[in-house]
C-alpha cells in the first residue's frame, strides 16, 4: 500500500501542476483554473494509485517467489546416480521375490487344504 499512496500523492501533484503550466503558458482565462486543476489533480492521483496498486501487487509476488524459491534450495539434492540402485538389480530382486512369494502361497494352500480334510474327518466321526 506504500507504493499505492505515494503515487497518488504524485500523481496528484503532478495533474495540479499540468493544468497550472498550461493556463500560464496560454492566454485564457484563469477564473476556471481551481476547478480544472482539482479535476486534473483528481485524475492525476486516480491514475498514480491505480500504478501504485499494480506495483504493490507485483512487489507480492516478486516477495512470494524468493521465499519459495528459498524454501526449495533447503531441500536437500537427490543422491548422486552411482548411489542409486540399478534398475536391473530390482527387476531382479522382485523376480526372486515374486517367485519366493508363489512357493509360499502354494505350501499355505496345501497346509490349508490339509487341515480343511482333517477338520471334516473329525466332524464326520
Amino acid at each position: 500500500m506504500r507504493k499505492a499512496v505515494k503515487l497518488l500523492i504524485v500523481g496528484g501533484v503532478v495533474g495540479a501542476a499540468v493544468v497550472a503550466v498550461k493556463s500560464l503558458r496560454s492566454e485564457e482565462q484563469v477564473e476556471n483554473l481551481p476547478v480544472q486543476a482539482a479535476k486534473s489533480a483528481g485524475m492525476g492521483a486516480a491514475a498514480g494509485g491505480l500504478l501504485g496498486l499494480l506495483f504493490d501487487v507485483r512487489s507480492r509476488r516478486k516477495s512470494k517467489r524468493g521465499r519459495i524459491t528459498k524454501a526449495l534450495s533447503a531441500i536437500p539434492a537427490l543422491p548422486a546416480r552411482s548411489s542409486l540402485p540399478d534398475l536391473h538389480d530390482l527387476e531382479r530382486a522382485s523376480r526372486r521375490a515374486r517367485k519366493s512369494a508363489v512357493k509360499a502361497a502354494h505350501r499355505a494352500q496345501a497346509k490349508a487344504e490339509h487341515l480343511a480334510d482333517a477338520t471334516r474327518e473329525r466332524l464326520a466321526s
